[in-house]
């Protein structure tokens, strides 16, 4: 079975690093599934759940603290997804799984670089074939 990461990417940064790697044609790798979101402070936190049912692990990226193109998106992502990791831990769940990373759209390189580093510290880059 092929490994599954799911990319939930602002629009105004992360997914524009995104666009920006696609330039450098990179090998990102097999499985990663993008989804460019409006904010990271929109993302409710059922659908991070789901997520993780359905995927080995999820990366949430989006604007650098004081970037946020809806000024505390990331500040209010930020604290909710910090409940969430409590809520997982208290249920057992494993939180290597879960990724949040803040990089602005200009750092495209280093999202390809956080992509592989979570596959690699999953384990998943062997099932990639």
């Amino acid at each position: 079975m092929k490994p599954r990461i799911i990319g939930f990417l602002c629009e105004w940064c992360a997914a524009r690093a995104l666009e920006n790697l696609a330039f450098c044609r990179p090998e990102l790798p097999v499985g990663f599934q993008p989804f460019r979101i409006n904010c990271t402070g929109s993302l409710e936190l059922e659908v991070v759940i789901k997520a993780l049912t359905e995927a080995d692990g999820v990366l949430i990226a989006g604007c650098p603290p004081g970037e946020c193109h809806f000024r505390e998106g990331n500040l209010r992502a930020e604290l909710r997804l910090r409940a969430l990791k409590r809520v997982l831990t208290a249920l057992g769940e494993d939180l290597q799984r879960l990724r949040i990373i803040w990089l602005s759209s200009g750092e495209g390189e280093r999202l390809g670089e956080e992509i592989h580093k979570f596959y690699r510290e999953l384990g998943l880059e062997d099932r990639g074939s």
